[in-house]
């Protein structure tokens, strides 16, 4: 099947009328990046003015954590420096049981431990971050690292998105006996060590608070699910005019001189009055 030809740069003009709904006026092609070179509403209306409203849709699905149903009040100190003084096992543990499974796989990909290891690092920071001082946040944070800011995944390959989300689920399993400062192998979901060169730290003087072994099973899980099942919702619309009043028999230039360039497959929503006529003149580049 023959590419559909684009041309390098079309100058275009878009002329339509408003529902009284949000009304996608213009959304630009695939392939094709758009800059707005003027954008004209027209009250025709000469009895009353009619406001308009302008977003800006991105048409994407980003991941969302699902934080939701965490009530994390922090204050868990002992928690946290349970699992600080065990970063390194935390680490070096979680990393060897990915790579065992890794060598499991009929092709294993080349597995580099720094990588795992800083995964683990981060994971900890965030949670102990949250467990601390209370809330979500920092989790949040750690759990979209694993994309762009467009949503897009930043590691494609699906088996190590597999390891990345095994590590972090070990570092939890770890992490509950780890709190109960009792050895990690004395759990049913642990039979074995994956690496000897570094033990558990325990400290008797430490105990962990009441429900933080919840809350931070939770906070793993959000990490590890955000990065491997990930939730999607569409990215919320960004607002560029709202309710603003056009007078009667009037017009309304909202965009000049190029003002707004538009991604491909992004929209421009405008909603008002039956009685708003839109006018938009842009130029659409093929994306190279």
């Amino acid at each position: 099947m023959a590419d559909v030809f684009v041309p390098l740069n079309a100058f275009k003009s878009v002329v339509t009328s408003l529902t009284g709904e949000e009304d996608v006026v213009y959304t630009t092609p695939s392939g094709v990046s758009t800059i707005i070179l003027s954008a004209q509403i027209t009250n025709q209306n000469v009895a009353q003015n009619n406001n308009v409203t302008l977003k800006l849709d991105s048409n994407r699905k980003i991941p969302v954590p699902q934080v939701q149903n965490i009530e994390n009040t922090g204050s868990f100190i002992s928690s946290s420096q349970l699992l600080e003084i065990n970063r390194t096992f935390l680490k070096k543990e979680a990393t060897a049981y990915a790579n065992f499974l890794n060598n499991l796989e009929d092709i294993p990909f080349a597995f580099t431990s720094s990588k795992f290891e800083t995964y683990v690092d981060e994971a900890l920071d965030a949670v102990t971050f949250d467990i601390e001082n209370g809330g979500t946040l920092r989790t949040q944070k750690e759990a979209l690292s694993y994309y762009d800011k467009n949503g897009v995944r930043l590691d494609t390959d699906l088996l190590q998105v597999t390891s990345s989300y095994n590590t972090i689920n070990y570092v939890n399993t770890l992490s509950q006996q780890i709190l109960k400062n009792e050895s990690v192998t004395g759990s049913v979901d642990i039979d074995r060590l994956y690496q000897t060169t570094f033990t558990q730290s325990y400290d008797a003087t430490l105990t962990a608070e009441s429900g933080s072994p919840a809350i931070i099973e939770d906070l793993f899980e959000v990490i590890a699910n955000t990065n491997f099942i990930p939730v999607r919702q569409p990215q919320e619309k960004i607002e560029l005019v709202k309710d603003f009043p056009i007078r009667k028999g009037d017009s309304f230039s909202p965009v000049t001189a190029g003002k707004l360039v538009m991604e491909e497959e992004f929209s421009l929503v405008v909603s008002g009055s039956t009685d708003l006529k839109v006018i938009l003149s842009i130029l659409e580049s093929a994306n190279e």
